[in-house]
């Protein structure tokens, strides 16, 4: 985020020193100047200071109660005017499904998680064949997000998921007023079933809230919180349906990618995604998916885009993406060729990469990650194709980073 957006001030606190220090040494050797660390309890911390934003992930439903409270607290009080928080917590009764592995794995701690459920799995009765496939699915989550996940999520000694109309009450007496989730096709009405939504007519909001999360079996949100009196200033209320009208002031971004050439005669025409592939039939549409597939990483200003079908899409699929603000790009063609610093930082001591829009990359191939190290401004591409002994493999190489959002210019 301090990368992408120079001319904002960021903090991050955390009561782990070596949290805090390694996020510090990271911030120091990236060159990265518009971001401070601190080490703090939320129990206790003060600061007169007001953001815009405030950003709790990972933390909520893994700290006592009293903890949780005095978060909210901190987020109401350090939210500016027009401020935003952003929380994230499990929830249930999606979380239901998940207590039993955690019990089992914490009553007997194994050093291999996965195994320890899946040994769990085959002593179950086959009569029991709900139970199985939900220690199943836990089992195959692990194997996808790695140790790391399973110390935090299933063996932490804390670990309180709430439904959502408790944290919403709690957010309520922390001066806090829901406005919607961070990922907004998770709590739509617009993806459920019309009689849910008729059903929640007569519902405030929590019990609206509860309402979704009872009927998609939600283990997880991302909320995003206004201040109180900030709605109440604005005479606004969190709306049933989704304004889509709002989109037309944003940028848009695809991930789509067209599975074939255009076909301007074809009846409809398949696009692929990050969460699988979908059929398009609208004409407009398919020929602005085709253009922004031509421009990405880069999105475009939605007066320039055209297709009934995009704000479905976008709810849909995850694979349409609306920004208020782009960040530098660089598109592979520059004469010494930057990629992000704090990616760069990653590549080359390892870790997650992010790229400018904030998205993780998968880059398995060695010699990517090797690439994308070298690229500080300072080398050209031939130079990194001499560092490498082959230039084609580095010209390659240079637009692949690029067309992962991963350059600065």
């Amino acid at each position: 985020m301090a990368t992408s957006l120079p001319g904002a001030s960021l903090q991050g606190i955390d009561r782990s020193a070596r949290q805090v220090d390694e996020a510090a040494r990271i911030a120091r050797e990236a060159g990265v100047g518009n971001v401070r660390f601190e080490r703090a309890d939320i129990d206790s911390y003060a600061s007169e200071d007001r953001f815009d934003y405030v950003v709790c992930h990972g933390v909520c439903s893994w700290v006592p109660a009293e903890t949780r409270r005095a978060l909210l607290a901190l987020a109401g009080r350090s939210l500016a005017p027009g401020g935003i928080a952003y929380v994230s917590f499990n929830v249930l009764p999606g979380w239901y499904d998940k207590l039993a592995a955690r019990d089992w794995l914490r009553m007997f701690p194994a050093d291999d998680a996965r195994a320890s459920l899946t040994w769990l799995h085959e002593a179950v009765s086959p009569e029991h064949a709900d139970y199985r496939r939900r220690l199943d699915a836990v089992a195959s989550r692990i194997k996808q997000a790695g140790a790391a996940y399973a110390t935090h999520e299933y063996l932490a000694e804390e670990q309180h998921p709430q439904h959502v109309s408790s944290f919403l009450a709690e957010a309520r007496d922390a001066g806090l007023e829901y406005l919607g989730d961070a990922i907004p096709s998770h709590a739509a009405f617009e993806m459920l079933p019309e009689s849910v939504a008729k059903r929640a007519e007569s519902l405030e909001v929590a019990q609206a809230q509860q309402l979704v999360d009872f009927v998609r079996a939600t283990a997880f949100r991302r909320t995003l919180l206004v201040r109180s009196e900030d709605a109440r200033a604005r005479g606004w209320r969190w709306p049933l349906r989704l304004q889509s009208g709002a989109i037309s002031a944003l940028r848009v971004a695809s991930r789509l990618v067209p599975h074939a050439p255009r076909n301007a005669g074809a009846a409809s025409e398949r696009f692929d995604g990050p969460a699988g592939s979908v059929l398009v039939i609208d004409p407009t549409t398919r020929r602005t998916l085709h253009r922004l597939a031509e421009v990405a990483p880069r999105s475009l200003p939605f007066a320039q885009v055209a297709g009934d079908e995009l704000f479905d899409l976008w709810l849909s699929t995850g694979g349409i993406d609306f920004h208020a603000h782009e960040p530098s790009l660089g598109d592979g063609l520059s004469a010494r060729p930057e990629a992000c610093p704090v990616a760069r930082w990653h590549a080359v001591h390892g870790g997650t990469i992010t790229n400018r829009w904030h998205q993780e990359v998968v880059l398995p191939d060695p010699v990517l990650r090797r690439v994308l190290g070298m690229l500080d401004g300072t080398r050209t591409v031939d130079d990194v194709g001499l560092a490498l002994a082959t230039h084609e493999v580095a010209r390659a190489s240079v637009r692949a980073i690029a067309h992962a959002a991963l350059l600065v210019r």
